[in-house]
């Protein structure tokens, strides 16, 4: 994580001024001290440009917006947990950060929390956008006002943004077939329970999948990919139903609340050998006492983080990120863990 004034002050015990003057050869201040300051900043691998901007970022307020596409959710729970810790760091330079939870998967509600961040006098927006035509005409029209879009953890086909933040949601389908068969021994059914397919990522995902399967001359049978709606109870309602109704499967992929698919996957009674997506506390305890064979992992912290990092450097630094920054994937199993 970079180093921030908090940081050298903390380490050098003198205040966030304090720092701010020594780095910037400012105001009165002792040699000795100033000498002490630059010292634990080059050690820290302080970047200065950032502080020399500091006093002006932070007399501008300037306003980050968070716009979900859900509350509630394994998933984006660590992705705000990213995004806090940015604020955290970036806090002493005056750029605020809203975060606004939309209900789940509904574009109209999504499109007022964007015009709401705007009149509020948000300064850029990080988003999470719903592949509805609401949305992307909105977000078309702020690319053409220059207003800076950053996509988190999801995409939009064709739609352009500042930057885009996520994984690779093909990739990570295309490893979710090979970690399948490899468990299975190139035969027998799964079943594949997927987040909203109204989100382009989870569409994404669906076709690396179905590619990796497909392109196998022998291999294990998809037989069903269900959409999942984010309610923990119809969730667990319907994995435990298309369980039941399904004895040949016994195989499950699964990226959804960890704690809804674990208890389906316990009362469908019989074997299952399961992959789930991400790493929520019930997942890691479900890895390590053998309920589910492997994780594949987002790291949906780091791409929360990232996202609020890339639009500070823009704003500290004017530094312009690429436009499509792709977390890779991991494959954790009970070994990897502690």
């Amino acid at each position: 994580m970079p180093t921030t004034i908090k940081d050298i002050a903390k380490v050098a015990g003198v205040s966030v001024g304090t720092v701010d003057r020594a780095l910037n050869n400012r105001g009165r201040i002792k040699p000795e001290v100033a000498e002490n300051i630059k010292k634990i900043a080059a050690e820290l691998n302080y970047r200065t440009n950032t502080v020399a901007k500091s006093l002006a970022i932070r007399n501008k307020n300037l306003k980050i917006a968070v716009v979900l596409h859900i509350q509630h959710n394994d998933f984006y729970d660590e992705v705000i947990k990213g995004i806090k810790q940015a604020e955290e760091e970036i806090q002493d330079f005056g750029i605020s950060i809203d975060i606004f939870g939309c209900p789940d998967f509904n574009a109209v509600e999504q499109l007022k929390l964007i015009n709401h961040a705007i009149s509020d006098g948000a300064h850029a927006i990080v988003i999470a956008p719903i592949n509805d035509q609401l949305i992307t005409n909105r977000l078309k029209e702020l690319n053409e006002l220059s207003f800076p879009v950053i996509f988190l953890a999801n995409l939009l086909h064709e739609i352009p943004s500042f930057s885009s933040i996520s994984c690779d949601y093909y990739r990570s389908g295309r490893i979710a077939g090979r970690l399948m068969n490899l468990l299975s021994g190139n035969k027998g059914q799964m079943l594949a329970f997927l987040p909203s397919f109204s989100m382009l990522g989870n569409q994404k995902r669906m076709e690396g999948l179905r590619d990796y399967l497909n392109q196998s001359e022998q291999g294990i049978q998809l037989k069903e990919i269900i959409e999942l709606t984010n309610d923990n109870l119809t969730d667990y309602c319907t994995v435990l139903e298309k369980l039941k109704g399904s004895p040949s499967v016994k195989y499950v992929l699964y990226c959804g609340s960890a704690k809804a698919g674990l208890q389906a996957i316990k009362d469908c009674g019989r074997k299952i050998i399961s992959v789930f997506y991400d790493f929520a506390l019930p997942t890691q305890e479900a890895l390590i006492d053998g309920r589910i064979a492997a994780a594949i992992l987002q790291d949906p912290e780091i791409q929360g983080y990232q996202s609020i990092m890339t639009l500070f450097n823009f704003f500290t630094s004017n530094k312009i990120p690429e436009k499509q920054i792709l977390i890779p994937s991991r494959i954790v199993v009970k070994e990897c863990v502690d």
